[in-house]
């Protein structure tokens, strides 16, 4: 996940208490279909529509949004929610979600005061979507930024976990000969010395590759750029696992020797690139990288974003499945995992009387909206874009 700006707490005036009249609020909720050439998930399943139209919440589902995750439209309707194929219709809900960025098409139909929910992407965000977002004066809230208790962002957290498990069952399936790779066993046999992996990260991505790669009787590596983060990952890890710090020489030697190599480190936290394309080049024919950073910034310099028809490219003899959204190898997966963050959250801010009166109060949710009453609150994404940012909190003071 690329680099945020939180806004600190404020303490909110009485006079602006006194103004705020909670109580519960029914809402109407739509839920918005994404390419699925990028993005399989769907950020509500059925039983999430269920839970949500038992507390009178009006929802509308547009037609097939679920198909990819396996869930079709007649599962959506027996669960409460009303199927549209229109935009204009979907588009007028109090609260509008959807897994993948929304197009300038769907913002050019939002209205003043709509709240829009989707994954941001901040590293390909875009100036001319963003603008609309301003001029419509809508609220916008991205999923990842989204946390549930101090510095827990659930749904980045879960993406993680998913794509670091994933990116081991992927590498292992690339080094097969039918893939293009070199025809390795990942774990190796009894008398074969087993596969080497290299992750480069020690966060929550980095994590589970490792424990699956291990499980699968693989040799793993771990490299990032200071003892502290090491150290905290061995201690998490619970045993003996080689570490490095990002030493070019030793880096360049593990990866000559590599089979697989993940990349889990975010860019923004190293001078890039942090893998040369000279180090690829001396890397064995057949093996594999997986990039799990591609969308935010790739830690290898011969990176560039692939499609779920086409996630892999050969670079020097070296494969590199570089796709953006990993999760949506495994919608349904992901899509249950989005759910079960997503309708508790609406059902929080229906109990708090609207999403005014819950991001006056909970600076937690506040964190992740970067678009208020037509003022950009995201100073990172300001500073990317070229446009004026400000705190949200001088806005709801």
């Amino acid at each position: 996940m690329a680099e945020m700006c939180i806004p600190e707490l404020s303490v909110i005036p009485q006079e602006k208490l006194q103004e705020v009249v909670l109580g519960r609020r029914e809402l109407s909720i739509s839920i918005l279909g994404s390419n699925p050439d990028t993005d399989t998930r769907v950020p509500l399943t059925p039983m999430g529509v269920s839970v949500l139209a038992a507390g009178n919440h009006r929802i509308m589902v547009e037609s097939g949004a679920g198909r990819e995750a396996g869930y079709g439209d007649r599962q959506y309707s027996e669960a409460g929610a009303t199927i549209s194929a229109s935009k204009e219709e979907l588009m007028k809900s109090d609260i509008v979600i959807k897994s993948s960025a929304f197009t300038i098409e769907e913002v050019s139909k939002a209205r003043k005061g709509q709240t829009l929910i989707s994954h941001l992407g901040i590293a390909h965000a875009s100036r001319e979507c963003i603008e609309l977002m301003l001029r419509k004066k809508v609220v916008a809230m991205a999923m990842e930024y989204i946390q549930t208790e101090k510095d827990f962002y659930p749904i980045t957290h879960i993406s993680s976990e998913i794509g670091g498990r994933n990116a081991i069952l992927i590498g292992a399936g690339q080094l097969g000969k039918q893939s293009g790779g070199k025809g390795v066993l990942l774990g190796g046999i009894t008398g074969i010395s087993p596969a080497s992996v290299v992750i480069i990260g020690t966060g929550t991505a980095a994590m589970y590759a490792a424990r699956a790669a291990e499980c699968l009787g693989a040799e793993v590596k771990i490299f990032d750029d200071t003892v502290h983060k090491l150290l905290g990952f061995t201690q998490k890890f619970g045993k003996d696992i080689f570490t490095s710090v990002l030493q070019p020489q030793v880096l360049e030697k593990a990866m000559q020797s590599a089979d697989l190599v993940i990349g889990a480190k975010r860019i923004n936290s190293h001078p890039y690139p942090i893998v040369t394309q000279e180090m690829i080049s001396l890397m064995k024919k057949g093996s594999v990288i997986v990039d799990l950073n591609v969308e935010t910034g790739s830690c290898f310099e011969t990176s560039r974003p692939t499609t779920i028809q086409k996630p892999t490219f050969s670079h020097g003899g070296v494969i590199h499945y570089c796709l953006p959204n990993i999760t949506s190898l495994v919608p349904r997966t992901a899509s249950i995992a989005l759910s079960n963050v997503m309708y508790p959250l609406i059902n929080e801010i229906s109990e708090n009387g609207g999403i005014n009166q819950m991001i006056t109060f909970e600076p937690l949710l506040r964190s992740s909206v970067y678009c208020y009453s037509g003022l950009l609150t995201n100073s990172h994404l300001g500073k990317m874009l070229g446009i004026e940012s400000k705190s949200i909190d001088l806005y709801l003071l």
